[in-house]
């Protein structure tokens, strides 16, 4: 539930969560913004005509997000459908099966897959790839979970929305799943050589290669044992995206079996959000589910049995090359086996303890175990974790030495004795109730899409998705409980903690020669493999083989799937008015008043084309690190806790902007970004006032422990974004913009974070202290408002002072021009 009212906050995440979700990576589209209305959504209603397909189960009003929620089962299938009415024209849509594999072949991963390699009314190899230029979508993509696959899209098209709910339907529920699609997505067995039959039969497919990548990566084989080994008795002891080593031990037949027990009606979970009506949906909807009888099965997944003692479990990897410091390459974490994420109260309360235990420099965790530099940063799923049937907290560090193992378990039991005792500190409670009262106003563009993927987890084990929307119900519940009781946090620590012994103590540390075993081992598997083969044999795998390089070489006719009309786009002009004004003697300021529920929105631009050549590589660091070094009379921490308290987060990245009518001319600029509520405009002022003003730049052991973490951060994203950081790198040659691009946020940037991560503080003090005198002024500064009608006079007033205040004088903003550009 707290999932639902964070992921609006639009706070930079302090830390790295792995969820072990595997999305089908190369369907994922952008996120457009919506545009959402504050009016009621017009209540959603079942007429009779689909009376007798459907039975209304709940009707609700959901005040908190201005959604009406209608939830229906099919009379049929017993599918269940929840449509959740709301004046939002980025309209959402996802198909959700519980899928809950007994072993770690990669079933359910292949299934999704080879699903989206055609169906019976769209027999195209990857529709959605497809459907990407015959479409407006915002969103489209297919993941699969620890126990449940989804298949979530968004569009702001009437149309489109059920051209891709066509599409997406016919590919759940009548795939062609081919023996073929199989051999492609899942394993199969092919000459290394394909063009030379005599070279060595090898395991080849587009899965069981996802997964050797997938896991060459320390920290993500960290945190798939950690679910194993702290849940061993049902599914999640297994890899539901699959083991390299177990995937060749699948099966067509198998993969077909499992299709047709888990992509069943009956086993399904609908959602549709928006403005479009229920009627319109149902009638696709219905097309298919009305293809089906009810299929009785079970899923579902039991308790896991409670240990009587905590465990110790030790694992190993690979030696990271990245890694700067290898005496330093080992993790541990303690995890803690929690609550049934059906029990909202108690969940929201673990989440409430896992933000207050780990998230910002005032937590005990940080403070514990970052501060004092024993690790580069927490360790793999760090966190509260609400995604399995059974929550999970998990606090730990990587990039430890071996000998600090025992240092990091008994610090952590320290922690949480001392919490116990101390408890919380008031403002911090405060803040993050604040920040939970900020979330349920302010609404993203991909809002719809982010209450189906949050509910996803809750919904696969509960019968009452609704009740997960009910925020100020379970909210209201605990500012009662904490106000009855002041040590009531202390006591849920020491239950669900302290005398917790479902606990498990995991360690991992690099092993030389582990990439060389595991080689071996794939090897030995290959030969087992060919070993039974005989000469028909190798001829059919041949033959298999050949088809498939035939058949991918083809091209297919898409004209089968839907595809958008000219008349089917709205040609009327939706824009916002904005107005355009100056303000503190000549900065451009531009207004628009939105529906923006009581929520005030600042964004501004820094020119930094005045920056020195040998100072650019640092500025992404540098505006990362602005809002975390204190400033003025508040020290890190007090900040940390004053934003949270008065703001939805102070945000400042890079921002690139090319000429469209010439490629070598472009704009480079900081940009600045915050939120609050209304009554708490002049307080986001003053925070940001006091970073221009008086920015801490004297703390070099605060900048290397955020150096480290960064570093840590950036490294452990490769594995899990290696193809953005190849895209990125080979796009450094098209155009300037693309090159300062891979300065920033590419292989050039990760690199820079490993060498830092290893020098003195005070020469990265110097560059920060270099570039705030450069840019910590009004000197080419532009500015961006958004606010209610009411606000607007108030904000302009505010945003003036502030802007007064700054030194400098208000000059255009200079375009960087590369001439004859060359990488």
């Amino acid at each position: 539930m707290l999932n639902l009212i964070r992921q609006n906050v639009g706070q930079t995440l302090r830390r790295q969560k792995q969820h072990l979700l595997y999305p089908l990576q190369r369907h994922q589209s952008s996120i457009l913004p919506s545009k959402l209305q504050s009016t009621a959504a017009s209540q959603a209603q079942l007429s009779d005509k689909y009376s007798a397909s459907w039975s209304l189960l709940e009707q609700s009003r959901i005040s908190e997000f201005d959604i009406d929620a209608i939830l229906l089962e099919h009379n049929v299938t017993k599918a269940k459908y929840l449509h959740l009415a709301c004046a939002d024209s980025n309209n959402a849509f996802s198909i959700n099966f519980r899928t809950t594999p007994m072993n770690s072949t990669g079933v359910a991963h292949i299934l999704e897959h080879t699903t989206l390699c055609g169906s019976q009314k769209f027999p195209v190899r990857d529709p959605f790839m497809k459907m990407l230029n015959r479409s407006l979508s915002t969103f489209m993509n297919a993941m699969t979970g620890p126990d449940y696959t989804l298949y979530p899209f968004s569009t702001c098209n009437s149309q489109d929305f059920k051209n891709l709910m066509t599409v997406y339907l016919d590919s759940v529920f009548c795939p062609l799943l081919r023996e073929q699609d199989f051999l492609q997505e899942g394993w199969r067995l092919e000459n290394e050589d394909i063009a030379d039959e005599s070279s060595q039969l090898v395991i080849k497919g587009v899965v069981f290669n996802e997964m050797k990548g997938a896991y060459s990566n320390a920290q993500s084989l960290f945190g798939q044992h950690l679910l194993n080994n702290l849940l061993p008795d049902h599914t999640y002891s297994y890899s539901s995206g699959g083991f390299p080593m177990h995937i060749p031990s699948l099966s067509y037949e198998e993969l077909k079996a499992f299709h047709a027990k888990h992509y069943h009606p009956s086993n399904s979970r609908i959602f549709t959000y928006g403005d479009i009506p229920l009627e319109t949906h149902l009638e696709t909807i219905d097309s298919y589910l009305n293809r089906f009888e009810h299929l009785e099965m079970d899923t579902g997944v039991p308790l896991q049995a409670r240990w009587n003692n905590p465990r110790i479990e030790k694992v190993t990897c690979a030696p990271d090359a990245m890694n700067p410091d290898p005496s330093k390459q080992s993790t541990v974490a303690v995890s803690y086996l929690l609550n049934d994420i059906t029990d909202l109260k108690e969940s929201f309360v673990l989440q409430v303890l896992g933000e207050l235990l780990v998230d910002g420099p005032s937590a005990p965790f940080y403070k514990a175990l970052i501060e004092p530099g024993i690790g580069s940063g927490f360790s793999p799923v760090s966190g509260y974790d609400n995604h399995i049937k059974e929550s999970t907290f998990t606090v730990g560090l990587q990039n430890i030495a071996d000998t600090d193992v025992d240092r990091v378990v008994e610090t952590i039991d320290a922690t949480l004795a001392e919490v116990v005792k101390e408890g919380f500190p008031k403002d911090r409670i405060d803040a993050l109730l604040h920040s939970y009262e900020l979330g349920l106003k302010h609404r993203s563009g991909n809002f719809g899409l982010n209450i189906i993927m949050n509910m996803t987890a809750y919904w696969n084990h509960s019968m009452d998705p609704v009740e997960y929307l009910r925020v100020n119900k379970t909210l209201e519940w605990f500012k009662s409980a904490i106000a009855n009781d002041p040590e009531f946090l202390q006591k849920k620590v020491q239950q669900y903690f302290v005398d917790n012994k479902h606990k498990l103590v995991q360690s991992m540390k690099p092993e030389e020669t582990f990439t060389e075993n595991e080689e071996k081992e794939f090897l030995q598997l290959e030969d087992k493999l060919r070993s039974n083969l005989s000469d028909d044999d190798k001829s059919e795998i041949r033959q298999k083989a050949l088809e498939l390089l035939k058949s991918q070489d083809q091209k297919d006719d898409a004209s089968c799937l839907p595809t958008l009309r000219i008349k089917d786009i709205p040609d009327e002009y939706t824009g916002a008015e904005v107005e355009h004004l100056t303000l503190a003697g000549g900065v451009p300021v531009q207004t628009s008043a939105q529906p923006t529920n009581q929520v005030a929105y600042f964004r501004a631009l820094l020119d930094t084309s005045e920056v020195p050549d040998d100072l650019r590589p640092y500025l992404p660091l540098f505006a990362s690190f602005l809002s975390k070094l204190g400033a003025k009379h508040l020290s890190y921490q007090d900040l940390d806790t004053q934003i949270e308290l008065h703001t939805g987060g102070l945000g400042t990245s890079c921002n690139l902007a090319g000429d469209p009518s010439n490629l070598n001319s472009y704009t480079d600029t900081l940009l600045l970004s915050s939120h609050c509520l209304d009554k708490n405009i002049d307080s986001m002022f003053n925070l940001w006032n006091i970073i221009f003003e008086d920015l801490h730049l004297k703390d070099p052991q605060r900048v290397s422990t955020l150096v480290k973490m960064n570093a840590t951060s950036a490294a452990n994203g490769i594995a899990h974004a290696g193809h953005r950081y190849a895209m990125s790198t080979a796009a450094q040659a098209v155009n300037p913009v693309s090159a300062r691009s891979e300065m920033y946020s590419g292989m050039d940037y990760v690199n820079l974070m490993s060498a830092l991560s290893t020098q003195d503080g005070n020469a990265i003090l110097a560059k920060f202290q270099a570039l705030y005198k450069i840019l910590m002024n009004k000197n080419s500064m532009k500015v961006a408002l958004n606010m209610t009608s009411e606000c607007k006079d108030q904000f302009l007033k505010s945003t003036d002072n502030f802007l007064a205040a700054l030194p400098g004088q208000s000059h255009p903003i200079k375009s960087t021009q590369a001439s004859n550009f060359v990488a």
